[in-house]
């Protein structure tokens, strides 16, 4: 009997879950269903193409429908949304503006639902000229009104990694920015304060306007446009907003069908990838992820993490054994000329979670001090004092610092000491890499604070 695999949305989750599906079982019947128009794109480009440096929005489209359909043999269906689960009869209904409501029958279901952006319930949010950044669709519409508009600025509201890519995106584009962030620094989900004022500083060297510590009051309109927003008491003239605070998983579907939804609010999922109900896998944005540094269930929006679960989905759901064991949550973004990379969780999250972390900060170079070319890291690394295990890292330069950060990751994902860490030999040239690079000469000071002082044995006088 042929084994049929229905996956229920089109990004890159559910288009390598299709895949690897694929590869795993050459005679199944696979469908996607996906609600946008368009199949699977580069959303981390989306701010790229924005800006110019892609030359086209379709340039991010990773594979034509002929490569689903003929290459693959995948039933691929754009456009269409999936409006019900029956787990009890193995079929999920179906809705389409061409069609009328059909049921899909399913042996194997993959939920790759994604995730949504939030609004902020101030007035004014219902303005024309206010935007969030997800979709193709809301980017492309940006452009057009910033175009139209002959827009000379722009609000950000959220210093997150989103809104951090479009301020940006925005000043390539000779777009003046403001941006208003509630909490004390930017980059707050990744950063500690100290490694993310490093950024800020360069963002404003590049012209972005920075109102911290501050909350969205009201968006002012004229004749139902933007045309200036209201930051803690303070009015400032603006031609848009782009609100981008929270994501959130898109977990009503599952949540309909009585799937057990986890503590982060993402749907729960096995290392299997296998939800609660019988034959019914999810992977990424819609799901929580096991964190092995913090061994919590946590809300990680990464593609990283996301083509991993969907290879993991995929290969099950076609009859294989594939285990996903957690993430690190290492990340990487390059804003206003330099490299952005962590991994685990900052200072402030560790504490809220119980964990005392001991951290040190270093600044070093990328090459011996004789060679030219060479530019500063700043490096800093957390471990868990109790067991002395490394659990975070913050890298921030011009150069360097996401290879070194993947290094780390590693060292995370395999729960090494500092003092492992810190034996692992590295590579060395003059014109590439100094003899102790940035990320030893952290490790060896952080083992320093960990490690108790020495001290000297009294001694005692003889009378003999």
């Amino acid at each position: 009997m042929v084994r049929r695999i229905v996956i229920v949305g089109c990004g890159v989750s559910g288009t390598t879950a299709g895949f690897y599906a694929r590869k795993t079982d050459r005679t199944s019947d696979i469908t996607i269903v996906g609600d946008e128009a368009l199949p699977e794109y580069s959303r981390c480009g989306l701010p790229y193409a924005f800006s110019g440096i892609v030359p086209t929005m379709r340039s991010l489209i990773g594979y034509d429908e002929d490569f689903y359909e003929h290459t693959n043999r995948i039933d691929l269906r754009l456009g269409v949304a999936a409006t019900r689960i029956h787990p009890d009869r193995q079929t999920v209904e179906l809705n389409s503006p061409n069609r009328r409501m059909t049921e899909l029958p399913y042996d194997s279901l993959i939920l790759t639902t994604g995730a949504h952006t939030t609004t902020l319930a101030v007035p004014g949010s219902d303005l024309t000229g206010v935007f969030t950044i997800r979709t193709m669709n809301d980017v492309e519409g940006l452009a057009n009104y910033l175009k139209e508009a002959q827009a000379k600025k722009v609000a950000i509201i959220g210093a997150g990694l989103t809104g951090s890519e479009m301020a940006e995106a925005l000043l390539v584009r000779g777009v003046a920015v403001l941006q208003a962030e509630i909490v004390p620094e930017i980059l707050p989900v990744i950063l500690d304060p100290d490694m993310a004022a490093i950024v800020r500083e360069k963002g404003l060297e590049h012209g972005v306007e920075y109102h911290l510590q501050s909350t969205l009051d009201e968006i002012l309109g004229d004749k139902g446009k933007v045309v200036g927003v209201r930051i803690s008491g303070h009015a400032y003239e603006v031609d848009a907003i782009i609100v981008a605070v929270r994501v959130r998983p898109n977990t009503e579907l599952a949540k309909d069908a009585g799937i057990l939804l986890g503590e982060s609010g993402g749907i729960r999922a096995d290392e299997r990838m296998l939800t609660s109900a019988n034959n019914i896998y999810a992977a990424g944005d819609c799901i929580e992820t096991f964190d092995l540094i913090t061994r919590r269930h946590v809300f990680f929006q990464l593609a990283t993490t996301a083509v991993r679960q969907s290879m993991v989905a995929g290969i099950n759901a076609a009859g294989g054994d594939a285990r996903y064991p957690g993430s690190t949550g290492v990340t990487t973004v390059k804003l206003f000329g330099l490299e952005v990379a962590t991994l685990g969780p900052t200072t402030a999250m560790a504490e809220k979670i119980g964990i005392t972390p001991v951290s040190v900060r270093i600044t070093g170079s990328t090459r011996l001090s004789y060679y030219p070319g060479g530019k500063d890291l700043t490096v800093k690394l957390l471990a868990n004092r109790e067991n002395g295990k490394l659990i975070g890292a913050q890298l921030v330069g011009e150069e360097g610092a996401t290879l070194r950060c993947n290094f780390a990751s590693m060292a995370a994902h395999l729960g090494l000491t500092v003092q492992d860490f810190s034996e692992i030999e590295t590579c060395y040239s003059p014109p590439l890499a100094p003899v102790w690079d940035p990320v030893t000469i952290a490790a060896q000071a952080l083992l320093r604070k960990l490690r108790p002082p020495l001290t000297k044995a009294p001694t005692t006088r003889s009378n003999s």
